[in-house]
């Protein structure tokens, strides 16, 4: 079965693309990735890690969690004091930033841990087993994690304590856009189908977007492509922040992924846009390869998540990147009574020239003042920065939401 998914999943595009007209990358993305038979984390197979196709920080180095368990224990004195304190982690890969910061939380706070509510958000089937495989010891030993397939299920205004995701938004399914001279053009996906030696090929067609919001929500945030210009838009991105507010009572919501403000995203020099492929540790700059065995990804807009969480209710604690955020939490004194091999992998969770930069950290809060969190001690990126090229400097975010929905 796993070595026939592949062409199963290209057969079941063709036939929508056959019956109904192209359709969009957006449509193409979420199938190669989620299709409930074949997309890419659907189907059994080694994912994340050295045996799959890329690394996140969790499997860097155990610290990474651990440091994140000691920012959530502080999060929970400020914002559940003695009470239930939930913690709501959606897309955990193989579960190992839950096992490291619940390890650190066993370890360093007891009573914490014993207060704590784990809830994981994984549509995934092989993730989630691959999750429960992690933090069995845990469940033995009677602590409360709960699994869900979708956000739907947790009430609104039912969550105290934090929402916490690591490279969860660059792979939501996203529109493809490209400047002409004639105006914005939406990418769509079709079919080629086989002529004499040529084999049949998913192709690329330029058309008018599928949704007016496309020009309006580049349009609010000040952005104007160049001519030829590519570039991604991610909706999906802002639904879900949507939704988090909603679900949030009092507490805060930290999102770690790579990406950018606004202004950069959607600089000159990136003129293909961000979206890239990965299989095996190695990236492609084709999405129409190996569809349904590889990942395909695209950089997240922080600035969208900060207006539209905003306009849901959330405030922006801080914006930040990795490698702030965790020399905040102390990662410097781990390098103390570490080996040379583990000093290696901690450095690379915070290399100027990688995945320190690179991957952004945004903390949002609701429900209560904004918290002082060693996180965010010290900023590069003052909270300006998120909305810098934005018209009205991001004061008009009721307006600027209105029109993207």
């Amino acid at each position: 079965m796993h070595s026939s998914h592949p062409s199963l999943l290209i057969q079941k595009l063709v036939t929508t693309i056959e019956r109904h007209g192209p359709i969009t990358f957006r449509d193409f993305m979420e199938a190669a990735l989620y299709d409930p038979e074949y997309g890419y984390y659907m189907t059994a197979g080694p994912r994340i890690g050295k045996e799959g196709d890329y690394f996140t920080s969790p499997d860097v180095h155990p610290i990474f969690g651990t440091l994140i368990g000691r920012q959530l224990a502080q999060v929970a004195e400020a914002v559940a004091p003695g009470g239930e304190f939930m913690v709501v982690e959606q897309g955990a890969g193989k579960g190992l930033l839950a096992r490291h910061l619940l390890d650190a939380c066993k370890r360093d706070a007891p009573q914490l841990l014993a207060r704590t509510r784990y809830i994981i958000v994984e549509r995934s089937p092989e993730m989630a087993q691959l999750q429960r495989g992690q933090l069995r010891s845990f469940l033995e030993d009677g602590i409360r994690i709960t699994w869900h397939a979708d956000l739907a299920v947790l009430p609104q205004n039912s969550l105290v304590g934090a929402f916490i995701s690591n490279e969860l938004v660059d792979a939501f399914p996203v529109h493809r856009v490209v400047r002409r001279p004639l105006g914005l053009r939406e990418i769509f996906v079709g079919w080629s189908p086989p002529d004499g030696e040529v084999e049949g090929r998913f192709i690329e067609i330029e058309a008018p977007p599928c949704e007016r919001r496309l020009e309006n929500h580049l349009s609010r945030l000040g952005i104007s492509l160049e001519i030829g210009q590519r570039a991604e838009v991610n909706f999906q991105a802002l639904d879900w922040i949507t939704h988090v507010a909603r679900i949030l009572k009092r507490g805060i919501v930290l999102t770690i992924d790579y990406g950018h403000t606004a202004s950069d995203l959607y600089a000159p020099m990136r003129r293909d846009g961000t979206l890239m492929c990965y299989t095996g540790h190695r990236a492609c700059e084709s999405p129409y390869e190996n569809v349904g065995r590889q990942d395909l990804t695209a950089h997240v807009n922080f600035t969208d998540l900060a207006l539209a969480g905003r306009e849901a209710g959330l405030e922006v604690t801080g914006f930040t990147n990795q490698l702030h955020f965790l020399m905040g939490l102390g990662i410097e004194a781990a390098f103390g009574s570490a080996a040379a091999q583990e000093c290696d992998a901690m450095r690379n969770l915070i290399r100027p020239d990688g995945m320190g930069t690179t991957y952004k950290v945004l903390v949002q809060h609701k429900g209560l003042p904004a918290p002082v969190l060693d996180g965010l001690r010290s900023r590069p990126f003052y909270h300006d920065a998120l909305y810098a090229g934005v018209p009205g400097g991001g004061k008009g975010e009721r307006e600027w939401e209105a029109v993207s929905r």
